[in-house]
């Protein structure tokens, strides 16, 4: 005889219960079941909607039934209408009738419910929309008295149980359910093993592991992370990647920083930052919120599942290394369950892997994987990546949410049909957030103390731009908050700031007789993350125990035996473990608290050493160009400035060297990137690099802007190259007053416009020659114009003044026309604007009529997140031999024009209905923010003249000058 799961049907209402009703599920399948449920939409759509449900409640062994505060559905053709029972009701009576089991569960009357969720609210909430008619009260008053029947009835039955939360429900259910399968003689109905497996003990440590925020280095003498609840510290990071639709009659689009908690409504998802940009906090939160099951990520509810990928790569490496038996190949998405069932056995949760196989083929289930960039190597990176593709294919009801570093996201790393974003920085409200969150941990109750420490701190924060460009990155501005707390100053530079957080950290370590120095442990640290760094399959985020006493024995050279030394080391490491916050250890493993303080000792131990032996070790394979070296790079130049200038001239000067004159374009580019990227870094210790080597490399480089000589080259290390540029004093860039700041536009006729739409309908224009700028105006150039003014500077000057050869954003056409005014030109009309983009051709784009490509321009598809060094595309400039630049994506440009103007013949005529009737002024290219929609030369958009933000600038035009 077959052996069958038996069938529990649901029954309740649906949109307050839906926390309970998912832990109710999650119970039932638990326990053995096979579960089912009808929606009330799909039960009112059917027709002759009680007997499909009846039959329904005939085909299942058990009924569950849940009752709150709502009285549900009201068939209107049930046998007795004027009974006005519930659909919940009905079933009830239906299955008595049949003899099964019901296991009904009230609401306790106790529990605090949301108003809201309650009957009598329709009637509040009609009120307030004047919709409460006599027909509806009288309806709403039944279903009020008839709820508190049906309660009774069930109660007389002896049926009824209480519950509260979800988690109550899912105990419940799980417990009356599997009674309720020791009572039945029907052999057939059996439970198979794994359904029984409760992931109570998974829950309560993945809970407990995500709840709170550790701050390294607060407190001296405990040498323990000063932990706060992840609810007290927690503030919302945001995203500006991706745009919404256009409104309907409306020519632009809009856009503004998004929660990032809204972007989980993607069911594939990568979510990108900087280091330190919160994206590890972050997955966290979301597996404590589903590990509450309270549903405050309103989109986001189910099973949670946190993996570090590296912690990921390393399993599959151990089982290979142990002849385990595993899944075939290193990409195969079996691995995930093979993964989490080892971590089940090493923690105690007692779940097999055919537990987490169904769990991860369940709807609801959600995959968060942390870090794809700590993979060792680019390699070990792909390979990942293509485990996630098939576990997308083979577990295709999973949410699945993945982080990395942006500058490891890239070629056959990336996740094809991944929505992708990239976490802003913090802007100063969410500073200020941050700060109250923190000063009120620090004095709990105590608003006045708080208040008076949240003061000063923001004071110090604002003192300097050094500082406020690091406190908009998360860990920094955590980092800067601690270094104050402790010293009541902040440093300017990221590596000064590291010194301070790693020096207070091992301060903080009990002072026992016979223990190594701070300093000693440092440099131990500093050569275990060295050698962590330096494996030679690659960068590792994560070593065993044993392999990192063998990593730093040779450092105890005043012990001759080779075996003495590896116990002193293990000895360390052991003494360390108990109070250090410079790493975490999780049974046989070791891993730095944070993968930038791994990176930040190694640069300190390689700053250590011998000019000979650095170069030696950064050259070799190249380490220093690698993406999982770039970190370490930054911030060994600021950790040599220390030393003196001369140690930095000579690393400088060594990089040059290895390049040398024949190398190739691509190969200057990557060194002067990276240089630049350093002098970056370095610009608070006003470092100046003096090699002449440097500047002649520099002006090489610039060949990166050349339509011909740039292909092939990589996107990223072109961009690197001309930031470094542009850094160095972009010669490329002109004040209008300049005669190669132009290109001149021959006037004629020319068809505006594409389509039969009013909008872009199609008609002829003449114009007279004119001239317009070849880039949009720069940063470099309007910062020429604040000082010479008294204007005031835009939005994130701070930030923008870094970058003097990307476009000026934050500008209000105001501000655009301001700054004509001052230069003595002009915004180039709607008609000129789209002439030089077009041609006399009509060209559809600027570069022609093929359609857009992540190489011809900077819109949301090439994911570059942020406007771009001008002319950095371009393939995507007109033809020769104009080659005006970037008229298409980077930054929307103001044009003179009211959006209600449109030009016919040869002069502009005005909507009837003229600027007042709430047209803007006309936006035209499209940006980096937006799709390809927007590109084409002849689109329209509008926006309100005195607005502004981050993907608008503009560019100038005037007469033809003799």
């Amino acid at each position: 005889m077959p052996v069958t799961k038996p069938v529990v049907f649901l029954s309740s209402t649906a949109k307050d219960l839906v926390g309970h009703r998912e832990a109710a599920a999650r119970a039932a399948r638990q326990a053995g079941f096979d579960w089912q449920m009808m929606e009330e939409f799909e039960a009112q759509s059917l027709k002759g909607a009680y007997p499909a449900c009846m039959e329904k409640v005939r085909e299942c062994d058990v009924l569950l039934v849940l009752v709150a505060h709502r009285y549900g559905w009201v068939p209107p053709d049930q046998p007795d209408p004027r009974l006005a029972k519930s659909i919940t009701w009905l079933e009830c009576e239906e299955a008595l009738r049949m003899g099964k089991e019901v296991l009904a569960l009230v609401v306790d009357p106790d529990c605090k419910w949301p108003a809201e969720l309650e009957e009598a609210y329709a009637a509040t909430e009609a009120l307030k929309k004047g919709k409460l008619t006599a027909k509806l009260q009288k309806e709403i008053t039944r279903n009020v008295k008839k709820l508190g029947d049906l309660k009774m009835w069930l109660g007389s039955l002896g049926l009824r149980r209480t519950f509260t939360d979800p988690d109550s429900v899912n105990s419940e259910v799980q417990e009356q359910l599997t009674k309720w399968l020791k009572r039945q003689p029907d052999s057939r109905l059996q439970a198979t093993p794994a359904a029984v497996e409760d992931p109570a003990e998974y829950l309560r440590q993945l809970r407990e592991q995500t709840r709170w925020i550790d701050i390294r280095g607060l407190q001296v003498g405990a040498g323990k992370a000063y932990r706060f609840a992840i609810d007290d510290l927690y503030i919302p990071l945001t995203t500006s990647g991706g745009e919404l639709a256009r409104k309907k009659n409306d020519p632009m689009p809009e856009r503004r920083p998004i929660p990032l908690e809204e972007v989980l409504s993607y069911s594939h998802l990568v979510i990108e930052g900087d280091p330190g940009a919160g994206k590890t906090t972050f997955l966290r939160r979301i597996a404590y919120e589903l590990c509450c099951g309270d549903g405050r990520f309103s989109s986001l509810r189910g099973f949670p599942v946190y993996v570090r990928v590296g912690d990921l790569e390393e399993h599959i490496a151990n089982c290979r290394r142990q002849g385990l038996n595993a899944p075939p190949g290193d990409d195969a998405p079996k691995w995930l369950p093979h993964y989490l069932a080892a971590q089940s056995e090493a923690r105690n949760w007692e779940l097999g892997e055919a537990f987490f196989q169904a769990r991860l083929r369940e709807p609801g289930t959600t995959i968060l994987l942390d870090g794809l960039d700590e993979a060792s190597s680019t390699q070990v990176r792909e390979s990942i990546a293509q485990l996630l593709v098939g576990a997308v294919a083979a577990y295709s009801k999973c949410r699945f949410v993945v982080t990395t570093r942006p500058q490891s996201y890239t070629g056959n790393a990336r996740l094809p049909g991944f929505h992708e974003v990239r976490i802003d920085e913090l802007e100063p409200k969410a500073i200020l957030d941050f700060l109250g969150h923190w000063s009120r941990c620090l004095h709990p109750g105590n608003e006045a103390a708080a208040e008076e420490h949240r003061n000063a701190l923001s004071e110090a924060l604002n003192a300097r731009p050094a500082i406020r460009k690091m406190a908009r990155n998360p860990v920094m501005l955590t980092a800067l908050a601690v270094v104050h707390w402790n010293e009541s100053r902040l440093p300017e530079q990221r590596a000064d700031l590291y010194s301070s957080i790693t020096l207070w950290l091992v301060r903080a370590r009990e002072n026992r007789p016979g223990r190594v120095t701070a300093e000693r442990v440092l440099a131990l640290l500093g050569h275990l993350a060295l050698g962590m760094q330096n494996r030679p399959k690659g960068r590792i985020t994560q070593v065993s125990k044993a392999t990192a006493a063998e990593i730093i024995a040779p450092q105890f050279r005043e012990i001759p035996d080779n075996n003495a030394r590896l116990e002193r080391a293990r000895a360390f490491l052991e003494a360390e473990e108990v109070d250090s916050g410079i790493f975490v250890t999780r049974g046989s493993e070791l891993r730095f608290w944070h993968l930038t303080l791994q990176e930040f000792l190694a640069a300190r131990t390689i700053a250590g050493m011998a000019d000979s032996a650095q170069q030696k070790m950064l050259f070799a394979k190249e380490r220093l160009y690698q993406s999982e070296w770039r970190e370490v790079m930054l911030l060994l130049g600021g950790t040599l400035i220390g030393q003196g200038q001369d140690k930095v001239d000579g690393l400088f000067s060594a990089m040059l060297e290895r390049v040398g004159k024949t190398a190739s374009l691509a190969d200057k580019a990557r060194c002067v990137g990276l240089i630049g990227a350093m002098l970056g870094d370095l610009q608070p210790h006003s470092y100046n690099l003096t090699d002449p080597r440097h500047e002649e490399m520099l002006g090489e480089v610039k060949a990166i802007f050349d339509r011909e000589k740039s292909r092939g080259i990589e996107f990223e290390v072109r961009l690197a190259a001309a930031e470094a540029l542009g850094q160095a004093g972009d010669t490329r860039l002109r004040l209008p007053k300049h005669k190669d700041y132009w290109v001149s536009v021959p006037g004629g006729k020319f068809v505006m416009g594409e389509g039969e739409e009013a909008n872009e309908k199609k008609h002829e224009v003449k114009l007279d020659a004119f001239q317009i700028g070849r880039f949009p105006v720069t940063v470099y150039e309007y910062a020429i114009f604040l000082d010479g003014t008294e204007y005031k500077s835009p939005e994130d000057w701070d930030k923008q003044s870094l970058h003097s050869n990307r476009p000026v954003v934050n500008v209000t056409w105001f501000d655009a026309k301001a700054y004509c005014d001052w230069a003595k030109v002009r915004l180039p009309t709607e008609a000129e604007w789209e002439f030089a983009a077009r041609g006399a051709e009509g060209r559809r784009y600027a570069w022609g009529d093929a359609p857009p490509t992540p190489e011809l321009a900077n819109y949301d598809e090439s994911n570059v997140r942020a406007a771009s060094p001008v002319g950095l595309f371009p393939q995507g400039s007109t033809p020769e031999p104009d080659e005006i630049a970037d008229l298409t994506g980077n930054v929307w440009e103001w044009v003179s024009d009211w959006y209600g103007e449109r030009y016919y013949g040869e002069s502009p005529q005005r909507n009837p209905k003229g600027p007042e009737s709430g047209d803007g002024k006309c936006l035209r290219g499209g940006s980096w923010i937006f799709g390809s929609t927007y590109l084409r030369a002849a689109d329209r958009s509008s926006y309100d003249p005195g607005l502004w933000d981050d993907y608008i600038g503009f560019r100038c035009a005037r007469e033809v000058v003799l």
